[in-house]
Protein backbone atom coordinates (compact mmCIF):
# COMPACT_ATOMS: atom_id res chain seq x y z
CA UNK A 1 0.00 0.00 0.00
CA UNK A 2 2.88 2.44 0.43
CA UNK A 3 4.22 2.11 -2.92
CA UNK A 4 0.81 2.60 -3.91
CA UNK A 5 0.20 5.81 -2.04
CA UNK A 6 4.02 7.17 -3.71
CA UNK A 7 2.56 6.45 -7.38
CA UNK A 8 -0.14 8.06 -6.73
CA UNK A 9 1.77 10.89 -5.12
CA UNK A 10 4.17 11.23 -7.63
CA UNK A 11 1.14 10.99 -10.80
CA UNK A 12 -0.41 14.65 -8.88
CA UNK A 13 2.70 15.92 -8.72
CA UNK A 14 3.27 15.78 -12.09
CA UNK A 15 -0.41 16.57 -12.85
CA UNK A 16 0.05 19.82 -11.11
CA UNK A 17 3.31 20.22 -12.91
CA UNK A 18 1.45 19.87 -16.30
CA UNK A 19 -0.99 22.30 -15.09
CA UNK A 20 1.65 24.77 -13.82
CA UNK A 21 3.94 24.51 -17.17
CA UNK A 22 0.30 25.32 -19.02
CA UNK A 23 -0.85 28.30 -17.52
CA UNK A 24 2.10 30.65 -19.47
CA UNK A 25 1.68 29.16 -22.85
CA UNK A 26 3.63 31.49 -24.24
CA UNK A 27 6.92 29.93 -22.15
CA UNK A 28 5.74 26.74 -22.64
CA UNK A 29 7.37 24.09 -25.11
CA UNK A 30 5.93 20.47 -25.97
CA UNK A 31 7.43 17.58 -27.55
CA UNK A 32 6.75 14.27 -28.01
CA UNK A 33 8.34 10.59 -29.47
CA UNK A 34 7.02 7.83 -30.92
CA UNK A 35 9.38 4.63 -31.75
CA UNK A 36 9.37 1.54 -33.23
CA UNK A 37 11.98 -1.27 -32.51
CA UNK A 38 12.12 -4.55 -33.79
CA UNK A 39 15.15 -7.08 -31.13
CA UNK A 40 16.39 -10.68 -31.73
CA UNK A 41 18.13 -11.98 -29.14
CA UNK A 42 19.91 -15.90 -28.90
CA UNK A 43 19.09 -15.99 -24.76
CA UNK A 44 16.25 -14.13 -23.06
CA UNK A 45 16.04 -13.78 -19.62
CA UNK A 46 12.74 -13.19 -18.10
CA UNK A 47 13.13 -11.22 -14.74
CA UNK A 48 15.26 -8.57 -17.41
CA UNK A 49 13.10 -8.74 -20.51
CA UNK A 50 12.11 -5.19 -19.65
CA UNK A 51 15.30 -3.66 -18.84
CA UNK A 52 17.71 -4.33 -21.71
CA UNK A 53 20.43 -1.76 -20.61
CA UNK A 54 18.55 1.35 -22.61
CA UNK A 55 19.06 2.57 -25.84
CA UNK A 56 21.23 6.22 -25.89
CA UNK A 57 19.94 7.55 -28.79
CA UNK A 58 15.89 6.72 -27.88
CA UNK A 59 14.01 8.64 -25.33
CA UNK A 60 15.46 9.05 -22.22
CA UNK A 61 12.94 10.60 -19.88
CA UNK A 62 9.79 8.39 -20.22
CA UNK A 63 9.32 5.79 -17.16
CA UNK A 64 10.52 2.81 -18.98
CA UNK A 65 11.07 0.62 -15.88
CA UNK A 66 11.85 -5.02 -14.85
CA UNK A 67 7.66 -15.18 -14.89
CA UNK A 68 6.04 -17.20 -14.21
CA UNK A 69 5.68 -20.66 -12.08
CA UNK A 70 4.69 -21.82 -8.75
CA UNK A 71 7.46 -21.24 -6.07
CA UNK A 72 7.49 -24.11 -3.65
CA UNK A 73 9.38 -22.61 0.05
CA UNK A 74 12.34 -24.99 -0.65
CA UNK A 75 12.92 -22.89 -3.41
CA UNK A 76 15.98 -21.15 -3.83
CA UNK A 77 14.91 -18.47 -6.75
CA UNK A 78 12.93 -18.16 -9.96
CA UNK A 79 12.80 -21.57 -12.23
CA UNK A 80 15.67 -20.99 -15.18
CA UNK A 81 12.51 -19.45 -17.42
CA UNK A 82 12.97 -16.30 -15.82
CA UNK A 83 16.92 -16.33 -14.36
CA UNK A 84 18.13 -18.17 -17.61
CA UNK A 85 21.25 -20.59 -17.54
CA UNK A 86 24.43 -21.51 -18.64
CA UNK A 87 22.89 -24.53 -19.94
CA UNK A 88 19.45 -23.98 -21.83
CA UNK A 89 19.14 -21.02 -24.17
CA UNK A 90 15.85 -19.62 -25.37
CA UNK A 91 16.03 -17.36 -28.55
CA UNK A 92 13.47 -14.85 -29.60
CA UNK A 93 12.11 -11.73 -31.56
CA UNK A 94 9.85 -8.93 -30.00
CA UNK A 95 8.77 -5.77 -31.12
CA UNK A 96 8.51 -3.09 -29.13
CA UNK A 97 5.94 0.47 -29.41
CA UNK A 98 6.77 3.84 -27.66
CA UNK A 99 5.07 6.74 -26.71
CA UNK A 100 5.69 9.76 -25.03
CA UNK A 101 4.18 13.35 -25.07
CA UNK A 102 5.96 15.96 -22.57
CA UNK A 103 5.80 19.86 -22.15
CA UNK A 104 8.57 21.82 -20.51
CA UNK A 105 8.91 25.36 -19.23
CA UNK A 106 11.92 27.91 -18.65
CA UNK A 107 12.27 28.86 -14.93
CA UNK A 108 15.69 30.86 -15.65
CA UNK A 109 18.05 31.23 -19.09
CA UNK A 110 19.66 27.90 -18.20
CA UNK A 111 16.89 26.35 -16.23
CA UNK A 112 13.62 24.48 -17.34
CA UNK A 113 10.74 22.10 -15.61
CA UNK A 114 9.16 18.81 -17.81
CA UNK A 115 6.96 16.59 -17.35
CA UNK A 116 5.94 13.57 -19.62
CA UNK A 117 3.32 10.51 -19.75
CA UNK A 118 4.74 7.62 -21.66
CA UNK A 119 3.71 4.10 -22.49
CA UNK A 120 4.98 1.09 -24.17
CA UNK A 121 4.07 -2.14 -24.86
CA UNK A 122 6.54 -5.20 -25.64
CA UNK A 123 4.98 -8.18 -27.87
CA UNK A 124 7.43 -12.11 -27.92
CA UNK A 125 6.89 -13.96 -30.79
CA UNK A 126 7.63 -17.35 -29.03
CA UNK A 127 7.78 -16.17 -25.11
CA UNK A 128 4.02 -14.50 -24.92
CA UNK A 129 4.72 -14.53 -21.29
CA UNK A 130 7.13 -12.30 -21.08
CA UNK A 131 4.90 -9.39 -22.76
CA UNK A 132 3.71 -6.41 -21.21
CA UNK A 133 2.44 -2.90 -21.05
CA UNK A 134 3.94 0.07 -18.90
CA UNK A 135 2.65 3.35 -18.84
CA UNK A 136 3.55 6.60 -16.77
CA UNK A 137 4.88 9.91 -15.58
CA UNK A 138 7.94 11.50 -15.15
CA UNK A 139 8.72 15.54 -14.35
CA UNK A 140 11.55 17.04 -13.07
CA UNK A 141 14.37 19.63 -14.16
CA UNK A 142 16.98 20.32 -16.73
CA UNK A 143 19.81 22.34 -16.12
CA UNK A 144 22.78 23.46 -17.48
CA UNK A 145 26.40 24.60 -16.06
CA UNK A 146 27.56 26.27 -18.96
CA UNK A 147 29.00 24.92 -22.04
CA UNK A 148 29.56 21.44 -21.45
CA UNK A 149 27.85 20.25 -18.78
CA UNK A 150 24.34 20.06 -18.52
CA UNK A 151 21.83 17.80 -16.20
CA UNK A 152 18.67 16.13 -15.79
CA UNK A 153 16.73 14.98 -12.36
CA UNK A 154 13.35 13.37 -12.43
CA UNK A 155 10.59 11.46 -10.34
CA UNK A 156 8.87 8.65 -11.86
CA UNK A 157 5.36 6.70 -11.34
CA UNK A 158 4.53 3.66 -13.26
CA UNK A 159 1.97 1.17 -13.79
CA UNK A 160 2.82 -2.54 -15.45
CA UNK A 161 0.61 -4.88 -16.97
CA UNK A 162 1.84 -8.41 -17.78
CA UNK A 163 1.27 -11.07 -19.80
CA UNK A 164 1.48 -12.85 -15.98
CA UNK A 165 -0.38 -10.99 -14.09
CA UNK A 166 2.01 -12.00 -10.89
CA UNK A 167 4.23 -9.51 -12.28
CA UNK A 168 1.67 -6.90 -12.19
CA UNK A 169 2.01 -3.75 -10.09
CA UNK A 170 3.07 -0.04 -10.25
CA UNK A 171 6.92 1.11 -9.48
CA UNK A 172 8.43 4.79 -8.13
CA UNK A 173 11.81 6.09 -8.78
CA UNK A 174 14.34 8.63 -9.24
CA UNK A 175 16.45 9.09 -12.41
CA UNK A 176 19.70 11.33 -12.45
CA UNK A 177 21.28 12.28 -15.94
CA UNK A 178 24.57 14.30 -16.34
CA UNK A 179 25.62 15.26 -20.33
CA UNK A 180 29.09 16.54 -21.18
CA UNK A 181 29.55 17.83 -24.65
CA UNK A 182 33.29 18.18 -25.26
CA UNK A 183 33.11 19.23 -28.70
CA UNK A 184 30.37 19.57 -31.36
CA UNK A 185 30.87 16.18 -31.88
CA UNK A 186 31.65 14.50 -28.69
CA UNK A 187 29.43 13.79 -25.69
CA UNK A 188 29.24 11.93 -22.99
CA UNK A 189 26.43 10.62 -20.50
CA UNK A 190 25.82 9.34 -17.32
CA UNK A 191 22.46 7.98 -15.94
CA UNK A 192 21.72 6.59 -12.44
CA UNK A 193 17.84 5.32 -12.06
CA UNK A 194 16.64 4.16 -9.10
CA UNK A 195 13.54 2.15 -8.80
CA UNK A 196 11.01 0.80 -6.11
CA UNK A 197 8.24 -2.53 -7.80
CA UNK A 198 5.42 -3.65 -5.98
CA UNK A 199 4.21 -6.49 -7.85
CA UNK A 200 1.23 -8.46 -7.03
CA UNK A 201 3.47 -11.64 -5.57
CA UNK A 202 6.44 -10.80 -3.95
CA UNK A 203 8.59 -12.67 -6.09
CA UNK A 204 8.23 -9.98 -8.14
CA UNK A 205 8.41 -7.23 -5.85
CA UNK A 206 11.96 -5.67 -5.69
CA UNK A 207 14.53 -2.31 -5.31
CA UNK A 208 16.31 -1.76 -8.61
CA UNK A 209 19.24 -0.04 -9.23
CA UNK A 210 21.00 0.84 -12.59
CA UNK A 211 24.06 2.81 -13.50
CA UNK A 212 24.99 3.18 -17.20
CA UNK A 213 28.11 5.62 -19.16
CA UNK A 214 27.12 6.60 -22.96
CA UNK A 215 29.19 8.16 -25.52
CA UNK A 216 28.42 9.39 -28.71
CA UNK A 217 30.25 10.84 -31.54
CA UNK A 218 29.36 12.27 -34.68
CA UNK A 219 31.11 10.66 -37.48
CA UNK A 220 28.86 12.40 -40.49
CA UNK A 221 26.14 15.44 -40.20
CA UNK A 222 23.53 13.07 -39.39
CA UNK A 223 25.32 10.22 -38.10
CA UNK A 224 25.85 8.62 -34.60
CA UNK A 225 27.93 6.09 -33.49
CA UNK A 226 27.31 5.18 -29.99
CA UNK A 227 28.86 3.34 -27.08
CA UNK A 228 27.19 2.04 -23.50
CA UNK A 229 27.92 -0.11 -20.54
CA UNK A 230 24.88 -0.52 -18.60
CA UNK A 231 25.17 -2.01 -14.90
CA UNK A 232 21.75 -3.02 -13.35
CA UNK A 233 20.95 -5.51 -9.61
CA UNK A 234 17.79 -5.88 -8.46
CA UNK A 235 17.01 -7.10 -5.05
CA UNK A 236 13.43 -9.02 -4.61
CA UNK A 237 11.37 -9.29 -1.39
CA UNK A 238 11.17 -13.57 -1.78
CA UNK A 239 13.11 -15.82 -1.94
CA UNK A 240 15.07 -13.51 1.08
CA UNK A 241 17.99 -12.24 -0.33
CA UNK A 242 17.39 -13.32 -3.78
CA UNK A 243 19.33 -10.77 -5.84
CA UNK A 244 19.94 -10.88 -10.12
CA UNK A 245 22.41 -8.56 -11.85
CA UNK A 246 23.57 -7.27 -15.34
CA UNK A 247 26.34 -6.20 -17.35
CA UNK A 248 25.40 -4.85 -20.53
CA UNK A 249 27.98 -3.39 -23.47
CA UNK A 250 26.15 -2.06 -26.54
CA UNK A 251 27.47 -0.37 -29.71
CA UNK A 252 25.23 1.49 -32.15
CA UNK A 253 24.14 3.81 -34.90
CA UNK A 254 21.50 6.43 -35.42
CA UNK A 255 20.86 8.12 -38.64
CA UNK A 256 18.40 11.20 -38.70
CA UNK A 257 17.52 10.33 -42.38
CA UNK A 258 14.49 12.88 -42.59
CA UNK A 259 14.11 15.97 -40.52
CA UNK A 260 12.97 14.87 -37.70
CA UNK A 261 12.67 10.79 -38.49
CA UNK A 262 15.78 8.76 -36.93
CA UNK A 263 17.01 5.01 -37.80
CA UNK A 264 19.09 3.36 -35.20
CA UNK A 265 21.08 -0.21 -35.41
CA UNK A 266 22.61 -1.77 -31.70
CA UNK A 267 24.31 -4.45 -30.62
CA UNK A 268 24.32 -5.61 -27.17
CA UNK A 269 25.86 -7.92 -25.17
CA UNK A 270 24.65 -9.05 -21.78
CA UNK A 271 26.12 -10.90 -19.25
CA UNK A 272 23.49 -11.97 -16.24
CA UNK A 273 23.47 -13.90 -12.90
CA UNK A 274 22.24 -14.26 -9.45
CA UNK A 275 23.39 -15.37 -6.12
CA UNK A 276 21.37 -18.94 -7.22
CA UNK A 277 23.76 -21.84 -8.64
CA UNK A 278 23.14 -22.18 -12.30
CA UNK A 279 21.89 -18.79 -13.29
CA UNK A 280 24.87 -17.25 -15.01
CA UNK A 281 23.61 -16.19 -18.72
CA UNK A 282 24.85 -14.55 -21.70
CA UNK A 283 22.19 -13.00 -23.97
CA UNK A 284 23.49 -11.48 -27.80
CA UNK A 285 20.25 -8.73 -28.42
CA UNK A 286 20.44 -7.40 -32.06
CA UNK A 287 18.05 -4.23 -32.57
CA UNK A 288 16.85 -1.89 -35.13
CA UNK A 289 14.48 1.14 -34.79
CA UNK A 290 12.86 3.57 -36.00
CA UNK A 291 11.77 6.84 -34.54
CA UNK A 292 9.65 10.26 -35.13
CA UNK A 293 10.70 12.88 -32.55
CA UNK A 294 8.90 16.38 -32.38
Amino acid sequence: MQVHRSVNSAIVLCSALFMYIFVPAAQAGIFYDVAVRGTYEDNVVGLLSDKRGGYAGMPTYGPMMGVSGVMSGAMMGPPSSLTGSSTQSKSDTSINLFADLGASTEITSDASLFVIGSAQHTSYSTNTQFDYTIGGLSTGIYKGFGDVLSGKFAINGSIKRYQDSQRDGSAYGATLILKERFTPTFWLKEIYDYEKNDADSPFFTYDGNGASIWAGYLVAPQTTVLAGYYYLARDYDQPSGFKVTSNTISLGLEHEFAKKWFFDAQYSHQISDSNVAGTYTTDNIYSIGLRYSF
